[in-house]
C-alpha cells in the first residue's frame, strides 16, 4: 500500500502564502512548537495542507535560515559530501545549520555542477573527464604538425608560392645551346679517326653546357 495522503485537500486554499498566513502559523510554532504537522493546520487556524505549512515553515519562516549567499568553503564541503553521500540531499543538509535540502539541491544544480565541469570533472563521479577519441581536442592541431614535419601547414584558401624564372639568364642559355649546335657537325665527328684531343675538347664543351643547364634547373634557381 502506497502512503496515506496527509489530507483530502477538499476545500483548502493552494497558491502563494499571505503575510497573514504567515504570521498565523510563525506565532503557533512560537508558542506552541511543532507537534504533528497533520494537525498544525487545524489548530494554528489556517486552510492547508500539514505538507505545506511544512515545507513553509522549513524553507521559509523558521528563525535560523541563512539568507546569504553559499561561500567558497560552504561549496567545496558541498562537493566532498557529494562525492560520499550522493544525492543525499537531507543527509548532505544536516552539515549546514540554517540550509535547506532544497535550497542546497537548487545551489548544485545551478552553480556547483556548471563550475565541475569547467574544471574537467564529472558531476557524478568526482573524477576527471575522459575524453573520446572522436574529441577534436585529441587531434594534433597545426603546431604540433609543424613540430613533426617541420613545415607550416598552407590553409585551404592560401595559394602556393609562384615560381619566378630569370628570363635573362635562359634566354643566354639557350643561346648557347644553340651556337654549340651550329659549331657541332655531328657527321664529321662520327667519321674522323679517334683524336683524343678533339674528342676531350668537345666533350669538355658539352660537360659546360650540361653543367649550366643542372644549376640553372635546380631547385634554388627556381625559389624567389
Amino acid at each position: 500500500m502506497g502512503r496515506q495522503p496527509c489530507c483530502d485537500k477538499v476545500g483548502l486554499k493552494r497558491g502563494p502564502w499571505t503575510i497573514e498566513e504567515d504570521h498565523k502559523l510563525m506565532n503557533f510554532i512560537l508558542n506552541q512548537g511543532i507537534r504533528c504537522w497533520r494537525t498544525v493546520p487545524q489548530l494554528a487556524g489556517l486552510l492547508r495542507c500539514g505538507k505545506s505549512c511544512r515545507l513553509r515553515w522549513i524553507n521559509y519562516l523558521r528563525p535560523d535560515l541563512k539568507r546569504e549567499a553559499f561561500t567558497e568553503s560552504e561549496e567545496d564541503q558541498i562537493i566532498q559530501l557529494h562525492s560520499c553521500l550522493g544525492n543525499r540531499w537531507s543527509k548532505i543538509a544536516s552539515y549546514f545549520p540554517g540550509r535547506t535540502d532544497n535550497e542546497i539541491k537548487n545551489h548544485w544544480n545551478t552553480k556547483i555542477k556548471k563550475k565541475l565541469k569547467l574544471l574537467g570533472l564529472n558531476p557524478v563521479t568526482h573524477k576527471p573527464i575522459k575524453k573520446t577519441e572522436g574529441d577534436s581536442s585529441s587531434k594534433p592541431d597545426d603546431d604540433d604538425r609543424r613540430g613533426v614535419t617541420g613545415v607550416s601547414p598552407r590553409k585551404d584558401d592560401e595559394k602556393p608560392e609562384e615560381i619566378k624564372l630569370n628570363f635573362e639568364e635562359t634566354n643566354d642559355l639557350f643561346n648557347d645551346y644553340q651556337m654549340l649546335c651550329d659549331s657541332f657537325d655531328l657527321d664529321s665527328w662520327l667519321n674522323q679517326e679517334p683524336n683524343k684531343s678533339s674528342i676531350g675538347e668537345t666533350n669538355s664543351t658539352i660537360n659546360q653546357w650540361v653543367d649550366r643547364v643542372d644549376s640553372f634547373l635546380s631547385r634554388d634557381s627556381f625559389i624567389h
